[in-house]
């Protein structure tokens, strides 16, 4: 517990892990400002040997210690026992100049405001993870804290002193006010069997392959093991000295000298092309020189060359040319560490733009208010435990005072100061810098310096696969097996009840090679897997399809290790599922691993708790999910919440089997310095959202050992959020998991792999049975983006939902391009577009899908998607001027990962003046193939698309797509631009006032006979008035959609768009 404790007072008193780094280097940003560093007070600096009185909140407890607001130390006396949360009279003596703080003596005043029953139902625990500190003949300790009977061992489980293991926690109620928590089924946390060699045999103990410790009770039959001797071992984790495991179960191995391996005796070769016999020599094992991982997190600041140049915008790669040279191990570490630099400079330009002149702050109890404008839409970003620096506008020269955010409200934030500056503070008023918090760029600089020195170019640069043997152990199948069928058939996208004589594009199975048998029901197995490890692998879950079951068994033979395996999971195609089963598998058939599972988002890492908590098979000693100390828990499920964990006790924490974190709170682990195999997988989802360095902090603590790497995301899809554009630029942008595979041995390769769907199975598996759209939104993407392999099998019930909705053109197919000949514009206050036009058509259709009884829509089955930011507030402000709930509104990142029922995309860009010039300029973010990808793949049932045909083709996959949906009868609206023009062919005798479909229909210039009448005439005027009388745009574009319309679609007391936009008039533009 001690140990364990100082850990935790290093943290806070030292905080080298977030605070003091973070204070050191964001001073010398302050230095660069203010030369004269001697005025900057630190939080609560105060001269030796002071004393003070002050009341506090007690934050922490850790057994009969804890600490008060943080950081002040105090020991429990017996008789006063605060609880976290409770509200105490403290007086604080600091012990030498600079020292730490301790509670002399501290007084409850009052409870937390939470009903102590609750609390105490909160805070009880039903399992624990800890290490038998104390064995007697009878009963033992576990942590120092928690007693057991050595009788509520599992059996055959003899405890030792050192051992890791688990408990479930059983309450005695003794009297009405006493009650004993004691330990129940105590187990050991992991168990690892093996074959190895005796490194050291003496009389009362041993060691084997240099790190399992043994001694003479644990060997079989009277066996006395010699130096030399290959054994079977069952070990368990256990700190015996400076070994991590203890033997429980030692057997020579059989063989005709006893089992000695004695490298002279026996294993002789005959040497070619000589006449004597060679002794081999040992090769170097596991167990030698054991990679341990750093503990200090260095502070990596920024150049002030590469600052200046920024500023200056200079030629950046002048400055550093390994900017423009292609990524190798000899630039690996400048190149990334660049990129970040250049990342944390945006981020300063950024943070600074909110930083607040001549403000107040008010009394709020033991804290001083901030008000902040824009914290709720997160303008600036405020995390618990961020900087804020006050100066006097008065006194240019004098003090900065640092405070740091305790809590954060809606529009304030309370900070704490130093503590004469907050007793004396009266009301002034007070210049305001934001500052960010480094330590996730800090955690990447780190990790890129240690996957060169330890990943090295086997993961980074993979050029070569050897095969390995597989982790588990194969035996022969018994008399009944436990088969993996195949499925006889595969859903297309065609639909046998088509209402329309045109056929949908048929998708036929791929996987023809798959389907192994005799077509008379017998046993089939999946291809190039072992049949024996077939029968022996019982799934978890059984939905899980031939991809996803072909993916879990390499996982879990994990042949291809060190190098990374990696999931590619197009949009709905179940890579979560697919990662949770194999996380399930690893944790139960390899008794001996422990996985960190990582990602990029809090929201990702939630959701794989949930459905790993969800399966049942972990308990709560197995799987713990670690949270930043920042995070509040209020957007937590309730089913993992007694999972969750903050990093109060790490060296707890990084015992567990299963540990789920972000990527950037897997560098916290770091600090323990860990051993190499401490962690035996790293599964990493929705890696393509992670930069490389973010990706490598997670995949770093399984370096130096046999440790495996697992990548789950889709490449095609959208990467990580990026602040500097020259960051973007010069790679950062470009996820570890897109890298992968763009290398060889990654590649798709038709040719070698068609049984695979194109790719090596022992690297790669590409789900591709869609759970989530119709077939008639796949089609498209699963064309563009994944080799036209994608296959539905969704639920009709749901994506067939709105196949009769009246407004559609085409009947059973659920999609709507409708082109409007608009104008985008700009307001002079912000560098963002909007669309009048396109506002008032997206809530039209959102109306009209709300107020049909037949569908029974909520707000929630509806999302709207538009690129820009000053389009998302039009649109807000006008459904916010309707009687109905507030619909998701948001950017395409916003969406990523998300899904809706019904999905209408914005595209807002309009402006034909611009037709010709550079596509990205023109288009803007809608140019990102990525943005489009993410953007169409997100709706189940219905997809509507708001846009301008004639700016939108000019990019190559807008253009696909709206030719795609006038071949089949989907589009409305103004007239259809001239494809073969953007082409690049000629048009020779061509009528150019007219498109004829795939399906006999005619669209010419002022109608288009799709089941719905619209007058593109009408849509041309709305553009040419919105043109003319921008200030009166939305009235006289309301005036034009009712007359295209022809309908109101009002009810239910709600006023139609059209009137809105009406009354809205001048305000909304």
């Amino acid at each position: 517990m001690f140990s364990a404790l100082g850990s935790v007072f290093n943290y806070f008193f030292n905080r080298e892990e977030n605070e003091d780094d973070d204070s050191e280097t964001r001073t010398d940003n302050v230095q660069s400002k203010w030369p004269d560093s001697s005025f900057i007070v630190k939080e609560q600096e105060i001269q030796a040997f002071n004393t003070r009185r002050f009341d506090g909140k007690v934050t922490h407890v850790f057994g009969e210690n804890g600490l008060v607001d943080g950081e002040i130390y105090f020991a429990l006396d017996g008789q006063h026992k605060p609880a976290v949360g409770d509200a105490v009279s403290v007086v604080a003596k600091q012990q030498y100049e600079d020292g730490g703080w301790y509670a002399e003596e501290i007084t409850v005043v009052s409870k937390s405001w939470e009903d102590e029953e609750e609390e105490t139902e909160v805070e009880r625990k039903s399992a624990c993870v800890g290490k038998i500190t104390q064995l007697g003949k009878e009963t033992g300790m576990i942590n120092s804290e928690m007693e057991f009977e050595i009788e509520n061992c599992v059996e055959n489980f003899k405890p030792c002193r050192g051992d890791w293991v688990t408990a479930e926690l059983e309450t005695l109620k003794l009297s009405e006010d006493e009650e004993k928590v004691s330990a129940v089924n105590v187990e050991p946390l992991r168990q690892w069997t093996f074959d190895g060699d005796v490194s050291a045999a003496m009389e009362d103990h041993g060691y084997i392959d240099g790190e399992v410790y043994f001694t003479p009770e644990v060997c079989v039959n009277n066996y006395r093991p010699r130096r030399w001797d290959k054994v079977k071992v069952t070990a368990i984790e256990s700190h015996q000295g400076k070994c991590s495991w203890r033997a429980t179960h030692v057997v020579p191995c059989s063989s005709d000298d006893g089992g000695r391996s004695n490298p002279n005796k026996g294993n002789c070769y005959k040497a070619a092309g000589s006449g004597g016999w060679v002794i081999p020599g040992q090769r170097p094992q596991r167990f030698q020189n054991k990679l341990k991982l750093p503990q200090k997190l260095p502070s990596f600041p920024v150049p002030e060359r590469l600052r200046d140049c920024v500023w200056c915008d200079g030629e950046l790669t002048q400055l550093v040319p390994e900017l423009a040279e292609v990524l190798t191990m000899g630039n690996y570490v400048q190149r990334f560490s660049t990129l970040l630099h250049l990342e944390e400079i945006q981020q300063e330009i950024d943070i600074r733009q909110f930083d607040l002149h001549r403000v107040c702050l008010r009394r709020c109890g033991v804290y001083l208010a901030l008000e902040v404008p824009g914290l709720a839409e997160g303008r600036p970003s405020i995390l618990i435990g961020d900087k804020i620096i006050l100066t006097d506008p008065g006194d240019p020269d004098g003090p900065c005072y640092e405070g740091f955010v305790h809590e954060i409200h809606s529009s304030e934030v309370l900070l704490k100061f130093n503590p004469e500056f907050q007793g004396k503070y009266n009301g002034e008023d007070y210049n305001v810098e934001f500052t960010f918090n480094r330590t996730s760029l800090r955690r990447c600089h780190q990790a890129i310096t240690l996957a060169v020195r330890h990943l090295k170019d086997t993961v980074l640069f993979p050029s070569s696969l050897e095969t390995k043997m597989p982790q588990i152990q194969l035996s022969k199948p018994s008399a009944a097996r436990d088969v993996v069928k195949l499925q006889a058939t595969y859903t297309g996208f065609g639909s046998a009840d088509q209402n329309n004589s045109h056929s949908l594009p048929q998708n036929t199975s791929k996987h023809s090679a798959e389907e192994k048998g005799d077509g008379n029901g017998k046993s089939q197995y999946l291809p190039s897997i072992n049949s024996w490890t077939q029968d022996r692998i019982q799934f978890f879950n059984g939905s899980l399809n031939n991809r996803q079951k072909a993916a879990v068994i390499k996982i879990l033979l994990g042949q291809s290790r060190p190098l990374p395996y990696v999931i590619f999971g197009p949009p709905g195609t179940g890579k979560t599922m697919t990662m949770v089963e194999a996380i399930l598998q690893v944790f139960s058939q390899i008794p001996a691993s422990r996985i960190i599972a990582s990602t990029p988002s809090n929201s990702a890492a939630d959701l794989l708790a949930e459905r790993l908590v969800a399966s049942g098979l972990v308990k709560e000693s197995d799987l713990v999910r670690l949270n930043a100390f920042n995070r509040s828990l209020e957007n937590v499920a309730e089913m993992i919440e007694k999972y969750c964990r903050y990093g109060d006790d790490l060296q707890i924490i990084s015992r567990y089997r299963v540990v789920v974190c972000t990527c950037n709170s897997a560098g916290s682990l770091y600090t323990l310095g860990l051993k190499a195999g401490h962690f035996t997988h790293a599964f990493v989802d929705e890696a393509g959202q992670a930069t490389e360095p973010e990706c490598l902090i997670s995949i770093g603590l399984v370096a130096g050992a046999d440790g495996q790497i697992i990548l789950a995301g889709d490449p095609k899809q959208l990467g990580p959020v990026l602040m500097s554009k020259y960051s973007k630029m010069y790679g950062l942008e470009l996820s570890f998991l897109e890298r992968l595979m763009d290398r060889s041995l990654y590649m798709r390769n038709e040719r070698l792999f068609a049984d695979h769907g194109g790719f090596d199975s022992i690297l790669v598996t590409m789900l591709v049975e869609n759970y989530r759209s119709h077939p008639a939104i796949l089609a498209l993407p699963s064309r563009l983006f994944y080799f036209d392999q994608l296959e539905v099998v969704s639920d009709p019930a749901l994506t067939h939902a709105l196949c009769d909705w009246d407004s559609l053109p085409r009947r059973n197919y659920p999609v709507i391009f409708h082109g409007l000949r608009g104008e985008d514009m700009r307001e002079t206050d912000s560098p963002s577009w909007f669309n009048p036009m396109e506002t008032v058509q997206v809530v039209q259709y959102l109306q009209s899908l709300l107020n049909n009884p037949q569908y029974r829509l909520t707000v929630d089955d509806i999302g709207i998607i538009t690129p820009y930011r000053k389009q998302v507030e039009k649109i807000r402000l006008m459904i916010d001027k309707l009687d109905v709930d507030m619909v998701k509104v948001g950017s395409v990142e916003e969406f990523q990962g998300q899904e809706r029922q019904v999905i209408i995309i914005s595209t807002v860009r309009a402006n034909e003046r611009l037709i010709g010039f550079d596509v990205r300029h023109t288009l803007g973010f809608l140019s990102n193939a990525k943005r489009f990808n993410v953007s169409i793949t997100r709706a189940q049932a219905l997809l509507i698309i708001v846009g301008n045909p004639h700016v939108l083709c000019q990019d190559d996959k807008w253009r696909s797509l709206i030719r795609h949906y006038v071949d089949n009868g989907a589009y409305v609206g103004c007239e259809v631009p001239d494809f073969s023009q953007q082409d690049g062919q000629e048009q020779s005798g061509a009528d150019d006032t007219c498109v004829t479909t795939e399906q006999g229909q005619t669209i010419t210039d002022t109608v288009i006979k799709t089941g719905r009448a619209d007058t593109p005439s009408s849509a041309q005027k709305t553009a040419n008035n919105v043109a003319e009388e921008q200030g009166q745009a939305m009235t006289g574009l309301g005036e034009t959609v009712a007359k295209n319309k022809g309908a109101d679609t009002s009810s239910s007391g709600q006023k139609p768009a059209i009137n809105v936009a009406a009354e809205q008039g001048q305000t909304t533009t």
